[in-house]
């Protein structure tokens, strides 16, 4: 979890985190926001639509969460580097209430129930939405993991395994 305390530079910080703007966030903290926590059983959904997912268990009310959407990421987990994509949001499409974070790590095959992971934010794809139908949702998904592949190779943002951190090159808080 992003320690962000309150002078000029880190409520700027927090505001674009809470925007979604989290690639301009990394950007002036050097590395990636990052969220952290164990995973938690969801409803398994994404795993019938063919996207399962690692739900983070966290406590919104006490960690910065990014705004709302579906964001390109990458994912630590078992001392390994993962590419995937995040939604954050309350499943509209599903008629659920509860906000969630929930991690499609792609080519993952894996069980990390229990175990701890951190998610790195690279880059906001899109707004969270309701879809007519959950065809319809998993059409959108086969398009967010093709933008999101895109986005990856584009941002070349390679941590090796012994990193905690995604660095992104730092801009000063003038230059934005």
């Amino acid at each position: 979890m992003e320690n962000i305390a309150g002078n000029n530079n880190n409520s700027t910080l927090r505001k674009r985190v809470e925007q979604g703007a989290v690639l301009q966030a990394g950007q002036m903290l050097g590395h990636a926001f990052s969220l952290e926590g164990i995973v938690v059983e969801g409803n398994r959904i994404g795993r019938t639509l063919g996207y399962p997912t690692a739900n983070l268990g966290t406590q919104p009310d006490e960690q910065l969460i990014p705004a709302q959407g579906v964001y390109v990421a990458l994912v630590k987990a078992a001392g390994q580097w993962l590419e995937g994509m995040v939604n954050i949001g309350i499943r509209p499409t599903l008629d659920l209430h509860h906000v969630t974070i929930e991690a499609h790590i792609f080519d993952f095959d894996g069980d990390l129930y229990g175990q701890k992971i951190s998610i790195h934010f690279l880059k906001r794809i899109r707004d969270e939405m309701r879809f007519p139908s959950l065809g319809d949702l998993k059409d959108q998904l086969r398009k967010d993991r093709a933008a999101s592949l895109k986005i990856l190779g584009e941002l070349a943002f390679r941590p090796e395994p012994h990193q905690d951190k995604v660095l992104i090159k730092k801009i000063s808080s003038d230059s934005k």
